[in-house]
């Protein structure tokens, strides 16, 4: 694995991808100084507090996307942990795929799909825009404007958020998940746009099909597999990924 980032920051950390992405990031043989796992209640977060306490660089934080005062003093701890150096990696992986009644458009439901957008869609922009100065001071101190992980936000997304593979194989299911996540893809792109010229690397990743409480047992992919994929990606960032929907793979897929 060539990540090799002095400071990650995962939202979602818990349990499921999040969980396995702070396993995997502490394991690397050139692992990050500083893990900052994000839940919403690190108190009964037992697996990873017992990372935290195997890993002195494992640094657990509250964080619940959708309350501004969390993503407030989430982001004054991580000031405090990542002093001038600023924050290398923001990982966006909190999500949320409520099993709907099938999601379609029958019977579709006003608060079920606000509570989509609010955590995949709202949650991580405004944690972007929270934690960007951090970004940004971590891209101020990189040799050139080449964009690299140094500096970079990632959002995880899924090909279901795909307008373009939607066409070709969707169904008229999981309205309110798909809905969001297209809506996560159209942040990145923009955000990628913006942030081009700070030399801050952004783009969507699509980590499978993967056996977690939101995947399912059914699911292709384990966590480990999904999330060895994901970070070889992440590692490899550069101007052809940057503004892309990318799997866990290395595909560019349509968005």
């Amino acid at each position: 694995m060539a990540l090799s980032v002095r400071s990650v920051l995962v939202t979602g950390a818990s349990r499921g991808l999040g969980l396995e992405f702070i396993r995997q990031l502490v394991a690397l043989p050139s692992a990050p100084e500083l893990v900052i796992a994000a839940c919403r209640d690190p108190a009964s977060a037992a697996n990873l507090q017992d990372i935290a306490k195997s890993h002195s660089s494992v640094k657990v934080i509250k964080l619940d996307v959708e309350k501004d005062e969390d993503i407030e003093s989430a982001f004054k701890e991580t000031q405090a942990f990542v002093g001038e150096k600023g924050l290398n990696l923001l990982i966006n992986n909190a999500g949320l795929n409520e099993k709907a009644d099938g999601g379609g458009i029958y019977k579709a439901a006003r608060e079920v799909i606000q509570r989509h957008f609010d955590v995949n869609v709202t949650g991580p922009i405004m944690i972007s825009q929270k934690f960007l100065p951090l970004i940004e001071m971590a891209a101020s101190q990189k040799n050139s404007k080449e964009l690299n992980s140094q500096a970079a936000i990632i959002m995880i997304s899924s090909a279901m958020g795909s307008q373009g593979i939607t066409f070709k194989e969707g169904r008229g299911i999981s309205l309110h998940y798909k809905c969001s996540k297209s809506a996560v893809n159209m942040g990145m792109i923009l955000m990628s746009r913006e942030l081009q010229d700070a030399g801050i690397f952004v783009n969507s990743l699509h980590p499978g099909w993967v056996r977690t409480d939101m995947g399912g047992p059914n699911a292709d992919l384990t966590l480990e597999e999904s999330v060895v994929g994901c970070l070889k990606e992440i590692s490899s960032a550069r101007e052809e990924t940057n503004g892309k929907l990318v799997s866990w793979k290395g595909e560019i897929l349509p968005y």
